[in-house]
């Protein structure tokens, strides 16, 4: 949990146990599908964001932050490899960090060997 994330979700736990739901509605009936109101939210933004996308840059951001393809995995919940390579989208920037990672690494090992 990043350091924005934890005062959000901290309100939405606000007197709350440690086993209930963080997402409720007034009544303290818990929220099971956020499909609709996420629908009208983004109607009355005129905007279009899937929920999905969310998910899509969580994983991304993971992998590009050095995390491990196995613990961004567990993180995103995707069940299979196949399934979270779908969601970690791969852009032509970070085919050019890869070669700059690449060329540094190979530029200290050179130094260490000489």
């Amino acid at each position: 949990m990043t350091e924005d994330v934890h005062p959000l979700l901290a309100e939405g736990v606000k007197g709350k146990q440690p086993g209930d739901p963080v997402f409720t509605w007034k009544n303290g009936r818990p929220v099971k599908d956020f499909r609709g109101a996420w629908s009208t939210l983004c109607k009355s933004a005129n905007i279009t964001v899937l929920l999905h996308d969310f998910r899509r840059t969580a994983a991304r951001n993971l992998i590009r932050a050095g995390v491990s393809r196995v613990l961004a995995r567990k993180i995103s919940g995707h069940e299979t490899d196949s399934i979270f390579s779908r969601y970690n989208i791969t852009e032509e920037s970070d085919l050019a960090d890869a070669a700059r990672k690449l060329e540094i690494s190979r530029k200290s090992a050179a130094e260490s060997a000489g």
